[in-house]
């Protein structure tokens, strides 16, 4: 007898789904490991695919998550120039706004956002790779960009501010909450989070603005 060849890595014959299986492997990985220790190798390796063939399909870890989790694409990077574009005192106003815009898109992103929301609340499973993925891609890199040495704390904290109201007004929909628009909910959240991620004590060559 002799020993089988080995497994060759890479796009997959025939009319396989490719995309589908890596999905599904990211999928499996993030719900058991979390958001921060999987990386692109791993989902790889879970897949059997070549590493490079994900980013045949995907721009990004972030890009993959957001569409494989969230069912939706969410760059990060034009996440964080939407907000970071603005002068320095609306970053909280307009941080809060990019959070709620995800509701206003036409793709449905708000349902399923709102669904994910919800099974976050029951499963571990679903609430540790949401809350990771938002603090760090999403809001500690805001933190730090303001020169905190504690951005992953602040960010974490973004995350609980936006969570909470998200989940008072689309889940528990609190009758006050749920009466007021997006703006306004963003005027009167913004100044805490902007304390949360830019205001306070700051390394000495954070930017001015």
């Amino acid at each position: 007898m002799t020993d089988s060849p080995p497994k060759r890595r890479g796009r997959r014959p025939g009319r396989v789904d490719t995309r589908g299986i890596i999905t599904q492997s990211a999928l499996a990985l993030f719900s058991t490991v979390g958001y921060d220790k999987v990386s692109l190798r791993a989902i790889a390796r879970e897949a059997d695919v070549d590493p490079a063939l994900i980013h045949h399909y995907f721009a990004s870890k972030a890009d993959l998550f957001a569409q494989t989790v969230l069912d939706q694409p969410l760059e990060a990077e034009r996440f964080l120039s939407r907000i970071l574009s603005g002068p320095r005192e609306d970053v909280g106003r307009a941080a809060v706004a990019a959070v709620l815009a995800v509701y206003d898109a036409p793709n449905g992103g708000g349902e399923r956002f709102t669904a994910m929301l919800r099974s976050a609340v029951a499963q571990d499973s679903v609430r540790r790779p949401l809350s990771e993925f938002m603090s760090k891609e999403l809001f500690g890199p805001i933190a730090e960009r303001y020169g905190h040495a504690d951005h992953r704390l602040r960010g974490q904290l973004a995350v609980s501010l936006v969570l909470g109201m998200a989940l008072s007004r689309y889940i528990l929909r609190l009758p006050a909450l749920v009466s007021v628009s997006h703006d306004e909910i963003a005027e009167l959240l913004g100044p805490a989070m902007q304390q949360v991620l830019v205001d306070g004590d700051a390394e000495p060559d954070s930017p001015a603005g």
